[in-house]
């Protein structure tokens, strides 16, 4: 009994306020997101919180009638429940700590090999092929193939076929001539455009994952101080975000901090483009099945730029994040039933979006006279709506949901501090950003003579130079702090038909 009332005199519940007050302001100012007034306002705020406590419980506790007096109840119960406040507003933090922690210092990359077969087969695990032959395309990505060759040996014996075209290998698997194939998944989008129906035909009976480090390509850019560049890669990864897969949004974002403005600056993705370190030309698109340093590579030399850092999305990050943020406000305009989902519908004029209506209107390309450069330009839209949206107070109350939308879907080089400086920054200064917005002219044509499918026929967008060139000036007198202005034909979707 005596030890009961000991642990629950004022003494011991002050001196709990007390540690757990310690606790938030130790939280706080490690994570650093709080400028110096407002971190000052809350230690304030902890004192008096906690040296008003100790009166109303001490004097209470000292008074006349303490015996008889509610009064240290009452401070005991007030104490404890902003205690329990203050220990949850910490781990809040420090939640928060590592999930930005999770997202960024970007250094690694995933290589998924699957072992295919077809639906309509008997084959639903790996030793059901014992004995069989596997075909192989060790021609397009040696390293990984033979590693995920040496893998699959040493659980069973088989017989294996090697080519050196996508397509043959395709083919025999649906013509039975190969009762498997051993693939890198970033190449289903090529064997996809062989044969459309890939995903209603084939299964993945095996997978062995290959986890490696990148290359870290970030600067030490002073991201509040000094303007930056961005590079947005939006992939289509049907796993995690690290894995390797075409980069089908390719935006680069330069940002001046010191004039609070952001230059948009969309690539097509169907760009013909010298892919780096890989000696060819191909799709812009099929520079992130060599991963995300490739990708910031070959835009840095079609542009002539350095980037300072990258961000890759997943497409499944958008539709969660927009969700967790209850919906943004987005200008559509025309009505229009989406491809790529046919169960949403677009609204003409302004409206609300969720997560998967505004992916949906983020990839729609073929109602569009203008194709892929009205797709870029509603990819624009729709990041713009999700940077607004962020800027407001009120995204405080979607605080836990975003972090969750974040995992396994988001993936960035910039460092912990530099994301904390920003937000810091914006806490501090407050208002709006002017954000500007410019897509790159190409011209379609179809020919034979790409990267990976050299002998076949594809659309490609050639790049129009001198719209490179006006783009590539965009960007540098943004970096050089300048408010550049936009003709009308590289920021209009429909100016112009291709």
């Amino acid at each position: 009994m005596k030890f009961i009332k000991k642990i629950t005199s004022w003494q011991v519940v002050i001196v709990l306020q007390l540690l757990v007050s310690i606790f938030l302001a130790a939280v706080t100012f490690k994570l650093n997101v709080l400028p110096i007034k407002y971190l000052a306002v809350m230690i304030s705020v902890l004192v008096l919180l906690l040296v008003g406590m100790f009166f109303f419980m001490r004097e209470g506790h000292a008074g006349k009638h303490a015996k008889t007096s509610i009064r240290p109840i009452i401070g005991k119960i007030v104490s404890l429940v902003l205690s329990i406040v203050l220990f949850i507003a910490s781990t809040m933090l420090v939640k928060t700590e590592g999930a930005i922690a999770d997202i960024t210092g970007n250094d690694s990359q995933t290589t998924v090999i699957s072992l295919v077969t077809l639906k309509s087969g008997k084959y639903d695990s790996a030793d059901d092929l014992k004995g069989e032959e596997i075909g192989v395309n060790t021609k397009a990505d040696k390293k990984n193939i033979t590693k995920g060759l040496k893998a699959l040996k040493e659980e069973l014996k088989f017989k294996e076929k090697d080519y050196d075209m996508f397509k043959k290998l395709g083919d025999d698997l649906y013509s039975g001539k190969v009762k498997a194939i051993l693939m890198d998944d970033a190449y289903k989008a090529v064997l996809e455009t062989y044969h459309e129906d890939w995903d209603q035909k084939t299964k993945t009976i095996w997978k062995y994952e290959i986890h490696e480090k990148v290359e870290d390509t970030s600067t030490n850019a002073k991201v509040t101080k000094e303007p930056f560049t961005l590079l947005v890669s939006g992939v289509d990864s049907r796993g995690d975000v690290t894995e390797k897969c075409r980069s089908d949004v390719d935006m680069i974002i330069t940002i001046d901090p010191v004039h609070r403005r952001v230059l948009m600056t969309s690539i097509p993705r169907d760009y013909f483009v010298e892919i780096a370190g890989q000696g060819g030309k191909d799709k812009l698109t099929h520079s992130g099945l060599f991963g995300t340093a490739t990708v910031e590579k070959t835009i840095e030399n079609l542009m002539d730029i350095d980037i300072d850092y990258n961000v890759r999305i997943g497409f499944q990050a958008v539709t969660k994040i927009i969700d967790a943020l209850g919906g943004v406000d987005i200008y559509s305009d025309k009505a229009f039933t989406p491809w790529t989902d046919e169960g949403v519908r677009i609204q003409k004029g302004m409206q609300h979006m969720d997560g998967r209506t505004a992916l949906a209107f983020a990839r729609e390309r073929k109602i569009y006279s203008t194709g892929d450069r009205h797709r870029d330009a509603n990819q624009q839209v729709v990041i713009e709506a999700i940077i607004d949206k962020l800027m407001k107070p009120s995204v405080l109350s979607q605080y836990s949901s975003l972090l969750k939308a974040l995992d396994g879907t988001f993936q960035t080089n910039l460092k912990t501090s530099d994301i904390t400086s920003l937000a810091k920054m914006q806490l501090d200064k407050g208002g709006k950003w002017t954000v500007k917005k410019s897509i790159l002219w190409g011209t379609p044509e179809r020919r034979t003579g790409g990267l990976l499918m050299p002998n076949t026929s594809l659309y490609y967008t050639i790049p129009n130079e001198e719209s490179v060139k006006t783009n590539r000036q965009y960007i540098k007198d943004t970096l050089a702090g300048k408010d550049v202005q936009i003709a009308k034909d590289d920021e209009s979707a429909t100016s112009h038909d291709l």
